[in-house]
């Protein structure tokens, strides 16, 4: 078998690793996660656009318009969904993905797990779950919905 039939799974850590490294390089350093601080910073180093999209079948798409990369978000979900889905579209952003509609694809896996990592930043809520494991109560404090913590903390094997 040559190399280029391998097929390789997502590489989990190194989009959580890169969540890290935007999270500090943007001067965040508190919870919940500022994704204008982000977004702002991205702005400014990569020339990163967002807006709002009225999408009618995705949450988000990373787009080009007029030459420059904008992440389009459809406002209708809930502010938390929103939230992982501009991260996600960040990861897909960062980590160079020319993505399809595939949900089961490693870009889109990855793109998850930079997002979730970015809002829900392991080394803040394993503390925090370990001093109340209280979700609800987390995910207000996250601004992330109670299923996108759960996956997170299992994925993360916190729980």
């Amino acid at each position: 078998m040559e190399n280029d039939d391998v097929q390789l799974g997502p590489n989990v850590g190194g989009a959580r690793k890169l969540a890290r490294k935007l999270f500090k390089d943007s001067g965040v350093n508190e919870i919940p996660v500022s994704l204008w601080k982000v977004i702002n910073h991205l702005k400014a180093q990569r020339g990163l656009d967002i807006m709002r999209v009225e999408f009618e079948t995705v949450d988000g798409a990373l787009l080009m318009i007029d030459g420059q990369p904008t992440i389009g978000f459809n406002p209708t979900p809930a502010w938390v969904r929103r939230r992982l889905t501009i991260a996600h579209e960040i990861g897909h952003f960062l980590m160079g993905h020319v993505c399809g509609q595939n949900p089961d694809s490693n870009a889109e896996r990855e793109a998850y797990q930079f997002g979730a990592e970015l809002l829900i930043p392991l080394a803040f809520i394993r503390g925090d779950f370990s001093r109340n494991p209280d979700l609800e109560f987390l995910a207000k404090k996250y601004l992330v919905s109670k299923e996108a913590l759960c996956r997170h903390l299992m994925e993360c094997r916190v729980i």
